[in-house]
């Protein structure tokens, strides 16, 4: 099977069930599914393997930390000024954990940042906020979790569509 089929069916049937999961009997838990899609896309912009996995998960929590710190700094001001402050140096702050080899994919960080800042500023969460279904640090860590397994997952059964050959014509 040709590549993009193979990545078509899997991404499409797996998103699907966990698009499912996420609104049906798993909604309670408030997983954010763009969250999730964005994990699986961090883990194949890092490579798409096993060692794609250790470098995603770890960048993109690493950027939901940084990110919360910043919702709870951002909930202490309504200056502008300093909200800019706030954001410009703990990116920055972020962005030097890629010193450290188990943080050294910095999309990861970033997609991580992003999406924690935007949920909790369009939800209206507190970033001291760490329960289910509402909280930014939680929900977002859980969701790109799963995000970079379903990745991983989808990578194995992909390589299988892949490599199974057609069968032959006697």
């Amino acid at each position: 099977m040709k590549l993009p089929v193979a990545l078509a069916l899997v991404v499409g049937i797996v998103g699907g069930i966990l698009t499912w999961l996420y609104v049906g009997p798993l909604a309670g838990l408030g997983l954010f599914i763009p969250a999730t899609f964005l994990g699986a896309a961090s883990f194949f912009a890092a490579g798409g393997d096993l060692d794609a996995l250790k470098k995603s998960v770890p960048a993109n929590l690493w950027g939901v930390a940084w990110a919360t710190v910043a919702l709870i700094l951002i909930g202490l001001t309504t200056s502008p000024l300093l909200i800019g402050v706030i954001v410009g140096g703990l990116t920055g702050v972020m962005i030097l954990g890629a010193l450290l080899p188990a943080l050294g994919f910095v999309p990861g960080h970033v997609i991580g940042y992003a999406s924690t800042a935007g949920f909790g500023l369009l939800s209206g969460a507190a970033g001291t906020d760490f329960s289910l279904p509402t909280g930014p640090f939680t929900v977002m860590a859980i969701s790109f979790v799963v995000g970079g397994l379903y990745g991983y997952a989808g990578a194995l059964l992909v390589g299988r569509l892949v490599s199974a050959r057609a069968p032959q014509a006697a």
